[in-house]
């Protein structure tokens, strides 16, 4: 009975000996950090995250195709966008075809602007023509006019001569004998029996013009295109002209139309044409900024 029992201990010790050594060599085994690893079936779920996002970043920055059009690769025709009323892009020119369009180019009549085709030539001074010999300057004072007449005050050079002779008109002349020609500035008012419009003051500044160029005067008679500007505070309408005297001398002018009141009134002033510029601004302006109805 004793020796059975100790068999039995024996056997249990055994047992209990095998169970510890296959204990250890599991936990051997088994791979590092392993108990951090998600669930097979999360993992899943994220990859195919990670996926999606890998392919949305491939379609912006990658070379995926737009199906847009690029304005910038210089293929755009932008007269696409007319109705398709455009010529299509030629074809690059072979080696021959380029040589033929070079020769051509080479040999053909030079073109002409298109606003004066079929004008006559006219021939260009040639470089060494003597530079012409400045002007004298010129320098005005001024002093206050009455055009009595007219109900009208203004500021013009002093010591002009004043012609008062016509009912409707008031005129002054440069005596300056040191000028080829005596600039004059000329202002009348003629009452109307309605306020003109401006379509009717241009026929107005058009006719004036027309008036000179017929007057035999001028050898050459050169008016500009009408425009608008204010003048006596309403609207006015204004020409510009060059012309040549009968003698040969250069000479210009500006007038300019007004209504104020039913009463057209209308400025003149002429001067040599190489003093365009300071006649405009000394003595034109000067009389457009100074002038009073009384």
């Amino acid at each position: 009975m004793w020796k059975k029992r100790m068999v039995c201990a024996v056997l249990a010790l055994c047992a209990l000996v095998l169970t510890g050594c296959q204990q250890r060599e599991v936990f051997d085994t088994l791979p590092p950090v392993t108990v951090t690893d998600p669930p097979a079936a999360d993992t899943g779920a994220a990859d195919t995250e990670t996926a999606d996002a890998a392919a949305e970043e491939q379609n912006l920055f990658g070379d995926t195709e737009v199906g847009t059009t690029d304005f910038d690769d210089g293929s755009y025709d932008p007269a696409s966008e007319e109705g398709g009323d455009w010529e299509p892009v030629d074809e690059p020119e072979t080696e021959s075809a380029s040589a033929e369009s070079a020769q051509a180019a080479q040999t053909a009549a030079p073109t002409m602007q298109s606003d004066y085709a079929g004008a006559t030539p006219v021939l260009i001074d040639p470089i060494d023509k003597p530079t012409p010999t400045p002007l004298p300057p010129l320098t005005f004072t001024y002093e206050t006019y009455t055009a009595s007449a007219l109900h009208m005050t203004f500021e013009a050079p002093a010591n002009w001569v004043p012609d008062e002779s016509e009912a409707d008109t008031y005129r002054l002349t440069n005596p300056d004998p040191s000028m080829d020609y005596a600039a004059t500035l000329t202002i009348r008012a003629i009452p109307v029996n309605k306020q003109y419009s401006k379509s009717e003051l241009t026929k107005e500044v058009k006719g004036m013009l027309d008036t000179l160029s017929a007057s035999g005067e001028y050898s050459r008679f050169e008016p500009s295109n009408t425009a608008d500007r204010t003048f006596l505070s309403n609207t006015g309408v204004y020409a510009n002209y060059k012309a040549v005297l009968n003698d040969g001398t250069l000479i210009a002018g500006r007038m300019i139309v007004t209504c104020v009141n039913k009463t057209l009134y209308t400025l003149h002033v002429s001067y040599p044409r190489g003093y365009t510029e300071f006649y405009v601004e000394n003595v034109y302006d000067k009389f457009r900024h100074s002038v009073k109805l009384t």
